[in-house]
């Protein structure tokens, strides 16, 4: 009987400290929120291709984007402005997190398509496929490409966007080809910078892009070769007209 009084007392208090533990959190829960997550070990990351930064900060208009002469051309609603998309150079075009084709019902006479690789080693991959290549179209009324449309993660902790890393392989308006990567999403921050705090939506939105262009035609892409001496990034800053 003692024994059972006991363990009786041991589960009201249990009980009692529990409770009082939610009540503190769901108190507190704002506070809890704004802990940041441990820091991740992030691997520094050098890249001798070409980098392009493209800047698709605007809610009201697009990023075209030309990988041949690194120009772009800035519109407000492909869907109002079939002619200049038919007229204008370029291959893929940006809005936030949102990236169209020059291709598929975006623009029909256009011939851009995107194939996902996966997350593998951008400097392995050494030619383009021949056929697969997927063009943009409408579903929900959202104009999508299947190839390049889950290019990010969305951190619903910090509320973050990350680049998942995948390579693409992309036939170009010229019907040439290039692999690309999408390596960061935010303007003047590393992305390991916004991996543990909630970085500030008007630092988002400025897409680097590291990739390879095969001007010649040829779906096969030039060998890698490491450089012996240490050299800098080679970035091209890309501004909207």
């Amino acid at each position: 009987m003692k024994n059972t009084v006991i363990v009786f007392v041991i589960l009201i208090i249990g009980t009692f400290m529990f409770q009082n533990t939610i009540v503190y959190m769901a108190d507190n829960i704002t506070d809890f929120e704004n802990v940041a997550l441990p820091p991740k070990k992030q691997k520094k990351r050098v890249t001798y291709n070409p980098v392009i930064k493209v800047d698709a900060t605007s809610k009201e208009t697009w990023t075209l984007l030309d990988f041949a002469s690194g120009k772009t051309h800035t519109i407000t609603d492909p869907d109002t402005e079939k002619e200049k998309l038919k007229n204008l150079k370029w291959d893929l075009g940006f809005q936030r997190t949102k990236i169209i084709t020059n291709g598929g019902e975006t623009n029909p006479s256009g011939q851009v398509g995107v194939i996902n690789l996966g997350q593998v080693d951008f400097n392995t991959i050494m030619e383009a496929p021949e056929t697969g290549y997927a063009q943009d179209k409408r579903k929900w009324g959202k104009m999508l490409n299947k190839g390049i449309s889950d290019w990010y993660n969305y951190r619903t902790r910090t509320h973050n966007i990350e680049s998942q890393k995948f390579v693409y392989a992309i036939r170009t308006s010229e019907g040439k080809y290039l692999k690309m990567k999408i390596i960061n999403y935010y303007c003047q921050k590393a992305e390991n910078e916004c991996a543990t705090s909630m970085c500030n939506r008007n630092e988002a939105a400025c897409l680097t892009l590291e990739y390879v262009h095969q001007p010649s035609g040829d779906r096969f892409f030039p060998k890698y070769i490491k450089p012996i001496a240490k050299q800098e990034t080679v970035t091209t800053q890309v501004q909207t007209p």
